[in-house]
């Protein structure tokens, strides 16, 4: 009779040891965080020599995504910055987005900022972000944020990378629809993120930041 009930307490504490993750989530702690990824960043310049967003600008855009990928554990840190030549400035075609492939750095989540960046597919709009894969080598890939971004478009395009595609929500990060009510990832949205990036921590595809 013992035994028994040593072993249904074994077997209660392992299933109680199965449920805490999701215990922890229900009482809305976030999980364990991630080593940070690395943000290497590089900014645009005008003919003139000035970059086309200044360090305050790019410093808010990261303080914003990092706020929104905290509930998935996932940090994000800036790790390096470097400037882009004129010709970057504008990219008004893709095999403008595609030249950017020269100056993206290995083992690190690279982010252009750019003055403008029209869309490719209907050259009447422009966008405020895009996460762009080079057509040759799609493995090689980098987020542009253009300088009249809004605060969360880098968060967004960061999505991209982490494996999120759009949301027809209103305010949802993934959305292109604001109406002034907070910001966030649903909770489907932090499980994807949060997958993705074990994922490239155990490939080690990123440097930690």
């Amino acid at each position: 009779m013992i035994s028994r009930r040593v072993a249904l307490a074994a077997a209660g504490l392992s299933f109680a040891g199965a449920l805490a993750p999701g215990l922890a989530r229900a009482a809305g702690r976030a999980p364990a965080p991630l080593p940070a990824f690395p943000l290497s960043i590089a900014v645009a310049e005008e003919a003139a020599g000035t970059p086309v967003r200044d360090d305050a600008w790019i410093d808010a855009q990261i303080a914003e995504a990092v706020r929104l990928f905290e509930p998935a554990g996932v940090g994000l840190r800036k790790v390096g910055s470097r400037a882009l030549a004129p010709r970057f400035s504008r990219l008004e075609t893709r095999a403008d987005r595609d030249a950017l492939a020269a100056a993206i750095e290995a083992r690190r989540i690279n982010v252009m900022v750019v003055a403008s960046l029209r869309d490719v597919d209907d050259p009447r709009r422009f966008r405020m972000g895009v996460h762009w894969r080079h057509w040759a080598t799609p493995e090689r890939r980098c987020v542009i944020v253009a300088a009249n971004a809004r605060p969360t478009v880098l968060a967004h395009e960061l999505g991209h990378f982490f494996g999120l595609g759009h949301s027809g929500v209103d305010d949802n990060v993934m959305s292109y629809t604001r109406t002034g009510a907070p910001v966030s990832f649903d909770p489907a949205q932090i499980e994807k993120i949060r997958s993705t990036a074990r994922g490239y921590a155990a490939s080690k595809a990123f440097e930690p930041a």
